[in-house]
């Protein structure tokens, strides 16, 4: 009878392993993972984030992951549902649940080690173990390239939204991650995104600015940034020290690591 039960429980995980799905994939990372895990074939939907890799953009249709409707998602007819608990909607998932649709909400990936155990646990759900490990190994391997920087020799940086604003990045944030791989050391120590004012940009006086892409696209675009107040007296300032790093990669994601190591270059590779 236990040998019976037993044959019964593998037959039935094999069968959901190798089942076909329709996901729905909200959270821009989480869709990027469903893609390296060869499951692209089986995601009927995102969010409107989800543009990477390229490939993901045609099923970018729902809105934004805070707003995504229950018409759109139910319109796919999906089998299963995925996104993370950064903009949770009990709501959604409640109605989903009870027309048996699997659900799967994850931790937000606000480390490597986030998004290392989100792959573990999307590779298991959808069959794709192998797969999963493999892509571990592969992230594991690339964040070993990165170079090593005594703390009092790293540069102080400070991350900046837009050109317009004071609105800082501090610890415990996604880029606050991206620096500590970087070797590079946050120059506000203040939890989460906030708006700071210009004697605490002069007191914090980084070495350098980080924004994103999208802000620097014309060399004039420096200028306002320098001009912004208590920014003249800063290190950064004084030196015009200013980089980007793309849009897409603010958040936690398989490119993280390539990201951290495009700094650790720029900064340390003289």
């Amino acid at each position: 009878m236990k040998k019976l039960i037993l044959s019964v429980l593998i037959l039935a995980i094999s069968f959901n392993a190798s089942a076909e799905h329709k996901i729905v994939s909200v959270g821009s990372n989480i869709t990027e993972i469903l893609f390296a895990l060869d499951l692209d074939n089986q995601v009927v939907a995102a969010d409107k984030t989800s543009t990477v890799p390229p490939e993901a953009e045609k099923i970018a249709t729902l809105g934004h992951p805070s707003n995504v409707s229950m018409e759109g998602v139910f319109s796919y007819h999906p089998t299963s549902y995925i996104s993370d608990d950064r903009f949770p909607n009990p709501t959604l998932i409640s109605k989903l649940k009870a027309v048996n649709i699997d659900v799967l909400v994850l931790k937000q990936a606000l480390t490597l080690d986030d998004l290392f155990e989100q792959i573990k646990v999307i590779s298991v759900h959808y069959g794709k173990t192998a797969e999963g490990k493999a892509l571990i190994h592969e992230l594991t391997e690339k964040k070993a390239k990165l170079k090593r920087i005594p703390e009092k020799e790293q540069v102080k940086a400070a991350f900046l939204y837009g050109r317009g604003s004071l609105l800082m990045m501090g610890a415990n944030t996604t880029v606050d991650h991206l620096f500590s791989l970087a070797q590079i050391k946050n120059s506000f120590d203040f939890e989460g995104t906030k708006p700071v004012n210009p004697e605490s940009v002069i007191i914090a006086n980084p070495d350098a600015l980080v924004t994103v892409d999208k802000a620097l696209r014309q060399e004039e675009d420096k200028s306002r940034f320098f001009e912004l107040p208590g920014m003249s007296a800063t290190n950064a300032g004084k030196n015009k020290s200013i980089t980007t790093i793309p849009i897409k990669q603010v958040n936690i994601g398989l490119k993280t690591i390539d990201t951290a190591l495009e700094l650790n270059k720029h900064f340390y590779d003289k």
